[in-house]
């Protein structure tokens, strides 16, 4: 019997789930905290239907989500979730959300009556916005994007195996955090060529489409 997989870190989940958003995988991705807790979100052609954490669904669930330190995921084609969360937002904002790098937007403020309003013009502050990620900090949907891009370069220099040749990559650059060193990365993902004048060929061509996005 093969001995069970460790557990990753949370960082490394989201560069799974990353992975798979720009594969435009459907199905449904099942993860298991080391307290033993489990969690799952679902996906359809790479957007991100459903969320859902033990008995919790959509918003209630992604808060819960986030406070996974680690564990174990494994994913299948089959859709669990037939109903989807109606409340999630875009799929970009979500994998920005589950990073921690935003929060579910709070719920509308109470309408002022219009008399209040005429009497007491100052009494109303501006509209709480939505707190935004600092400039320091880009949301793992940074890192998503520009793993789709190390992996079409790389592609054309070993072919069809660039995804898995990428992904150890990807998932220790999740795990160390942002703000992504993506030199770093492109440099480490180059020594899987092999040939030194190819290797600086993807350097170039990679980071010269990073530095257009």
């Amino acid at each position: 019997m093969s001995p069970e997989p460790a557990p990753i870190s949370y960082g490394q989940l989201l560069s799974e789930l990353g992975a798979l958003c720009s594969a435009k995988r459907t199905g449904t991705l099942f993860i298991a905290t080391t307290d033993n807790q489990s969690a799952r979100i679902g996906l359809r052609q790479g957007e991100i239907v459903s969320l859902g954490f033990r008995t919790q669904r959509g918003l209630k669930a992604l808060e819960q989500i986030r406070k996974i330190t680690a564990g174990r995921f494994s994913f299948s084609d089959t859709v669990v979730d037939r109903v989807l969360s109606a409340d999630l937002p875009d799929t970009s904002d979500l994998l920005e959300m589950l990073s921690g790098g935003d929060s579910p937007p709070p719920p509308p403020p109470p309408a002022i009556p219009a008399a209040s309003l005429a009497a007491t013009p100052r009494a109303v502050g501006p509209v709480p916005s939505r707190a935004v990620a600092p400039a320091a900090a880009p949301p793992v949907a940074q890192l998503v994007k520009a793993q789709a891009v190390i992996e079409a370069e790389l592609t054309e220099f070993v072919g069809p195996i660039a995804p898995l040749l990428c992904r150890e990559h990807v998932a220790r650059a999740a795990a160390a955090g942002p703000p992504w060193d993506l030199p770093a990365l492109v440099e480490a993902v180059s020594h899987e060529i092999g040939d030194r004048a190819k290797e600086n060929r993807f350097k170039q061509n990679t980071l010269a489409r990073l530095r257009d996005r």
